[in-house]
C-alpha cells in the first residue's frame, strides 16, 4: 500500500534539478496525493501544476498522454493504471512531471514511464480495496438483543 514517506522518497528520484523540478502524484479530479519538488518551488507551484495537469489531461486523454508547453515550462501527464478498463474510464491516479524548456518531452516520458512502472501495483492494490464492498454495519437494534 502507499506510504507516504517512501513514495515521496520515490518521486524525488526522478528529479533532476534544476531542469526537472517538480513531480505530482494526483487524482484525475485534481486531487493532490503527493509530490516531490526542488526547494525553491512552493506548494502554489504545484497546486498550479496540479491543475494544468488535470486539465492536460482531460484534452489528451486519447493519446493515453498529456504533453503541454507553457509559462510552467515542459509539463508531462501519464496515467497509473494496471488493468485495462473501458475507454471512457478515467486511471485511479495521475503522473505529472514538470521541468523546464531545455529537458526535452522524450526524456520526461522516459522517467514517467519508469516510475510509473513502480506504482502501478501500489495503485491496483489500492483500487481493489475501494473496489471492495465494506461488510454491512449491524443495525443498532441488534447490538441491544445481545446484550
Amino acid at each position: 500500500m502507499f506510504n507516504l514517506a517512501n513514495l515521496r522518497t520515490l518521486l524525488s528520484r526522478v528529479l533532476l534539478p534544476p531542469e526537472l523540478h517538480t513531480v505530482a502524484l494526483f487524482t484525475p479530479e485534481g486531487e493532490l496525493v503527493c509530490y516531490a519538488s526542488e526547494p525553491s518551488r512552493t506548494k502554489d507551484h504545484v497546486r498550479v501544476l496540479v491543475g494544468l495537469s488535470t486539465e492536460t489531461w482531460q484534452e489528451e486523454r486519447d493519446q493515453k498522454v498529456g504533453m503541454v508547453e507553457c509559462e510552467l515550462g515542459h509539463i508531462l501527464v501519464l496515467p497509473i493504471e494496471s488493468t485495462k478498463k473501458a475507454e471512457d474510464d478515467d486511471p485511479l491516479m495521475l503522473l505529472a512531471l514538470n521541468s523546464d524548456k531545455s529537458i526535452p518531452f522524450s526524456v520526461l516520458e522516459t522517467k514517467g514511464k519508469k516510475l510509473v512502472e513502480h506504482l502501478e501495483k501500489p495503485v491496483a492494490q489500492l483500487s481493489r480495496k475501494l473496489a471492495a464492498p465494506s461488510p454491512p454495519a449491524s443495525p443498532r437494534g441488534d447490538r441491544a438483543a445481545t446484550r
